[in-house]
């Protein structure tokens, strides 16, 4: 291989990092649109909770998140691809917590770990999932502080589902 062959890898490598991230982020923050965008409109998903098309998961986990979870995390870690071209392979370990909207279950956190198995294509110069899999490794539920625990409690900036998360603050830039 030669170095410029290799430094196109490590770049290929680096945008389906940043594609695996885009999706926890899409998630959590219940970005339907963002979702949208990282999947090929021939995308197909796995996950348990819905199985079909990229573009109806987006929907679809979204309106799961929204209405069952106060909070969601998801924290890709190790991660493996392997590159061929335009077209992708990988692996990445994931750890998810939740906590449930409602006020009967907020006492529990559900803490959950797994792997993405994915495949991904890149068309007109841009990767995208053409195929995510979720596989779970493992789950636990456990008693939970609960949002205002104590070491929580007199810190003002709280993650929130939407654009009501300071994060969009951020990203209008300074002065804006």
């Amino acid at each position: 291989m030669t170095e410029a062959d290799a430094v196109a890898v490590l770049i290929a490598k680096q945008q389906l990092a940043e594609l695996t991230i885009a999706y926890c982020r899409g998630v959590d923050r219940v970005d339907v649109a963002l979702l949208q965008s990282i999947f090929h409109e021939d995308s197909v998903v796995e996950s348990g909770v819905f199985n079909g098309s990229g573009a109806d998961f987006a929907v679809e986990i979204c309106a799961i998140v929204q209405s069952a979870f106060h909070q969601t995390s998801h924290v890709t870690t190790n991660q493996w691809f392997r590159v061929d071209g335009d077209e992708a392979v990988g692996e990445s370990y994931v750890f998810g917590v939740a906590t449930p909207r409602s006020e009967a279950d907020r006492s529990v956190q559900m803490l959950s770990g797994g792997r993405y198995l994915d495949r991904f294509a890149r068309r007109d110069g841009v990767w995208k999932f053409s195929e995510r899999r979720y596989v779970s490794d493992w789950a636990i539920h456990q008693p939970s502080g609960g949002p205002d625990d104590m070491l929580r409690a007199p810190y003002p900036l709280r993650g929130a589902q939407g654009a009501d998360d300071p994060v969009h603050d951020l990203w209008k830039g300074p002065g804006q």
